[in-house]
């Protein structure tokens, strides 16, 4: 029986897959939005472009990458249960955008994707500064 060996010859590939491999939570969490970034603005380009199964595709994948960021959600912190509502409107946005084939629904969730990296973004880099003067001390 022949087994079919796939070959990745594309480098990003490799190296995106060292990051994530490599990354710190918060990290990992940064990456989750730049991923849910990219599918906000490949599902609105599929509706602007009436490309119904690139619409869904994206749409689909960016639930599915709220619903990993509902998983990690640790909710022994009080502001969990307020990314978890977030989170819940993403998902009903999502949705109604990809049912009714429209972009309102998402532009908001645009703003909202944004300031939340951010903000994961700062945790990220003060945990780095916090971790470089300790191993300093």
């Amino acid at each position: 029986m022949q087994q079919m060996v796939m070959i990745n010859n594309r480098p990003q590939d490799a190296y995106r897959k060292q990051d994530v491999l490599t990354a710190s939570p918060v990290d990992l969490i940064v990456m989750l939005y730049d991923a849910l970034k990219k599918n906000l603005v490949l599902g609105r380009r599929g509706i602007e472009k009436k490309d119904l199964q690139t619409t869904h595709k994206h749409l689909v994948k960016a639930q599915e990458i709220v619903s990993e960021l509902m998983n990690s959600l640790d909710m022994s912190y009080p502001i969990s249960d307020e990314l978890l509502s977030i989170y819940d409107f993403f998902l009903t946005s999502l949705s109604e955008a990809n049912m009714r084939k429209d972009a309102e629904p998402l532009e908001p969730l645009f703003e909202i994707t944004d300031s939340l990296r951010s903000a994961w973004k700062e945790i990220s880099s003060q945990s780095r500064g916090t971790l470089y003067l300790e191993e300093q001390a």
